[in-house]
């Protein structure tokens, strides 16, 4: 029977038959229809789940993990539906070192972190790529929404068709070096055709619900934070004067930007304007207060090999955007400056609730250049 789904020459080129192939199979819709998508092309496809905590400690909630029990146990039937050797990887130890730990230390800071950056460039990736080695198999693959190319000999990173789910932004960081090992089949697709391709390959996980919450805090309990907090607790809710205006629940609880869950009562609604983590006090103001034009970062990554230390260059086609979250549409970009790992991003027009601990990147139409995390912004 035909594939539910239109398959471009792009993908047909790269997963060619008889490629050897390893996915990472989380037990949701989206791994599960481009381990299909691979199989249907002759790919010769092996399956691996990455357990990334232990979901034997989480209780209940656990069930809503992408590394749970249930999980594995959804990825184990896809796996055995087509016939693909599977796997369980423990990777719980470099996942707590270098994506818990710096999580809980940039809430401690007052920032706010994501952590699937740091999972997909230090463990995810890397691990992938390590496992296909060790069985002789050439690409790894996963169900993120995004896509590869080759531009003048160097495979790049470009966002996937459907904007609203497009998700190269949480894949700026991986290494060059790693790209050309990675496939994305998902990238030229929207969600709703994949869950209907799902249907109608009948697959198991076809309903299984997508969850939007951080794996290691299933129901968004952050409890296991307040540790971090050391002592802080509730503290003042103040404007930028330093006028108290009520009294908060802890830092941890607060994002720039945000406006809800502020138990204030005032002319107009207020936002968290900044944390500020040494005199454990939040700052908050009306949103024309929140616009800012500069944006400072480091621990920049490059994501193609001429990326210049100033920008736009004059004469180069744009748009250049900068997006500060993963759910911001992009705002145009006026000039860059970079120098080593640091990154001065000035904005075309001024942004609102740009997050300290959050990254910014930067794309040319729909290229991704690079990026960076965001450390301190500017009027």
């Amino acid at each position: 029977m035909p594939f539910p789904l239109p398959i471009p020459a792009p993908l047909r080129e790269a997963a060619r038959p008889g490629t050897g192939v390893l996915i990472a199979l989380s037990g949701g819709v989206d791994s599960s229809v481009a381990l299909a998508l691979l199989d249907h092309l002759g790919c010769e496809v092996h399956a691996v789940t990455f357990k990334n905590f232990c979901y034997g400690e989480e209780g209940d909630s656990a069930g809503k993990s992408c590394c749970s029990r249930e999980a594995v146990a959804e990825a184990r039937r896809v796996a055995d539906r087509f016939g693909v050797r599977h796997w369980v990887a423990d990777v719980s130890a470099t996942f707590r070192t270098r994506v818990i730990d710096p999580f809980v230390a940039e809430y401690a800071a007052g920032h706010t972190p994501n952590p699937c950056l740091s999972c997909n460039a230090l463990v995810r990736f890397p691990a992938l790529v390590q496992r296909a080695d060790q069985l002789g198999l050439e690409l790894v693959a996963t169900g993120h929404y995004a896509r590869t190319e080759s531009l003048a000999g160097e495979v790049c990173l470009r966002r996937g068709l459907d904007p609203e789910k497009d998700q190269a932004y949480f894949l700026y960081r991986l290494g060059r070096e790693l790209l050309p090992r990675v496939l994305f089949p998902l990238g030229w697709y929207c969600k709703a055709q994949v869950r209907e391709a799902a249907r109608a390959l009948e697959l198991p996980t076809a309903e299984r619900r997508e969850s939007q919450e951080i794996c290691f805090v299933p129901g968004g309990d952050r409890s296991f934070l307040f540790a971090a907090e050391a002592g802080g607790g509730p503290g003042e809710i103040v404007d930028r004067e330093g006028r108290v205006l009520g009294e908060h629940a802890g830092l941890i609880h607060y994002t720039v930007g945000q406006r809800r869950g502020l138990g204030i009562a005032a002319p107009e609604p207020r936002y968290v304007l900044a944390l500020d983590r040494k005199r454990n006090r939040l700052v908050v103001g009306p949103r024309r207060e929140l616009a800012v034009r500069r944006v400072i970062c480091d621990d920049f990554t490059a994501a193609v090999a001429d990326f210049p230390g100033t920008g736009p260059p004059i004469g180069v086609e744009g748009p250049w955007l900068a997006r500060i979250r993963y759910r911001h549409a992009g705002t145009p970009v006026a000039a860059w400056s970079r120098q080593d790992g640091d990154l001065s991003v000035v904005l075309a027009r001024p942004a609102s609730g740009v997050a300290p601990g959050q990254s910014l990147v930067l794309y040319r139409d729909d290229l991704v250049l690079g990026g960076a995390r965001i450390v301190e912004t500017a009027a």
